[in-house]
């Protein structure tokens, strides 16, 4: 009984044992049901990333790495196979890129959705490839050197702007500028009392807008009574005129009965009337004249005669 009880543990131990290694054998498997195919195509290196390496879809682990090899066609290609559960959604537009873990150093195929190809045949479910789009890492190492060469002409620059002569002209510049801010300091010192009387300036300066406007104002009013000045002038030569017309008129009235009166024998009585007649006739014409010469003497009386000698303001030799 004793040999049988030994080999029924030993038979329960090979068993446990047994179910012990096909659990590790799967669970080193990673069996994730049906999956599917793809080809990361890599341009660059792909540093940390090992078989077994997770393949994640917006950071949910959605497959595996297969394997990792060299392109045959193009070895500075390499080709990294996945396996990708079948119910993944992968987009057409499909990219990859090379995630890593923390500080360790390991790396993993993160996948992005991407933007689709303009041409159907170029999907990513047509022709089961990938591209490996460049990480930070390759970025930096292609940059690097353009960096280095940039970094190196600045500080040539840098040096040049420093040199001897150029930290002299700058010291002089300096210099300059600080006696020309002291002398504008000088300047708005001066210009502060000039400021300081502008308001007042400007309140004159309305004043003198008001008395320019009520000037402007009489002059108008001047304008419209010369304006009627002048009319009642022409009304007043006008009847000046007439008054011409009707002296001559009377003086050659006067003729004519001067001749049918007096005829071809002349009487002295009838004469001497009718020569006064007819000088008062040429005193009339001649005060009509001297109105229509002067039609202000009316209002403003006869012009006064130039002095004689004698008389005060004479000048002897003043031009008549």
């Amino acid at each position: 009984m004793e040999n049988k009880a030994h080999a029924l543990a030993t038979g329960l131990f090979v068993l446990l044992l047994g179910a012990a290694l096909v659990a590790v054998i799967l669970w080193f498997r990673d069996d994730r049901g049906d999956t599917q195919s793809f080809t990361v195509v890599a341009r660059a290196g792909v540093p940390g990333l090992n078989v077994k390496a997770p393949v994640k879809l917006r950071g949910v682990q959605v497959g595996k790495v297969d394997t990792i090899r060299f392109d045959p066609a193009e070895p500075r290609q390499i080709l990294v196979d996945i396996e990708v559960d079948s119910d993944a959604p992968i987009a057409p537009g499909t990219q990859a890129k090379l995630g890593y873990q923390g500080i360790t150093g390991l790396s993993f195929i993160d996948l992005d959705d991407g933007k689709d190809p303009a041409d159907p045949k170029q999907s990513v479910l047509e022709t089961r490839r990938i591209p490996l789009a460049p990480g930070f890492l390759d970025q930096l190492q292609d940059v690097g050197p353009k960096l280095a060469a940039s970094a190196l002409a600045t500080m040539d620059r840098i040096q040049k702007v420093l040199s001897d002569g150029n930290q002299q002209q700058l010291s002089q510049t300096l210099v300059q500028l600080n006696e020309a801010s002291a002398e504008l300091n000088a300047l708005v010192k001066e210009l502060r009392p000039a400021a300081q009387a502008l308001p007042s300036l400007v309140r004159n300066a309305d004043g003198l807008m008001v008395a320019g406007r009520q000037t402007l104002g009489s002059v108008d009013t001047l304008a419209r009574q010369g304006g009627a000045l002048v009319d009642e002038y022409k009304g007043k030569a006008a009847v000046i005129d007439e008054l011409g017309d009707a002296a001559a008129q009377l003086q050659r009235t006067l003729r004519r009965l001067e001749v049918s009166l007096v005829g071809a024998t002349d009487r002295p009585r009838q004469r001497a009337v009718l020569e006064d007649l007819s000088q008062a006739a040429r005193a009339l014409e001649r005060a009509a004249q001297s109105i229509g010469d002067q039609p202000q003497s009316l209002i403003l009386g006869p012009r006064p005669g130039e002095p004689g000698p004698g008389e005060p303001g004479f000048e002897a030799g003043a031009k008549k």
